[in-house]
C-alpha cells in the first residue's frame, strides 16, 4: 500500500501512547501509527457496510476488501 508521508502533530498523551506501544512491539512509532490508521479504516469500512446492508446481515469478506480499497487502506 502506498503511503503519503506527512508531518502531523499529536496530542502529547497520544504521542506517549504511541511511544509505549512501539517500544513494547519493538517497532517504529510511524509503523505503529500506520497500523492504527489502517485498522481504523478497516473498522470504518465495516461500519459503512453495516449502514448499507443493515445490522445482522452477513457481509462477504470480498465486499469489505473492496471498501477498504476504496478507502485506500488495502
Amino acid at each position: 500500500m502506498a503511503v503519503q508521508k506527512r508531518s502531523v502533530s499529536l496530542d502529547p498523551k497520544a504521542a506517549e501512547y504511541l511511544a509505549r506501544r512501539a517500544k513494547r512491539l519493538k517497532k517504529s512509532t510511524s509503523a505503529v501509527l500506520s497500523e492504527l490508521v489502517a485498522e481504523a479504516a478497516r473498522l470504518d469500512a465495516l461500519d459503512r457496510a453495516l449502514e448499507e446492508f443493515g445490522e445482522g446481515v452477513d457481509i462477504p469478506e470480498r465486499d469489505v476488501e473492496r471498501w477498504l480499497k476504496k478507502l485506500g487502506a488495502a
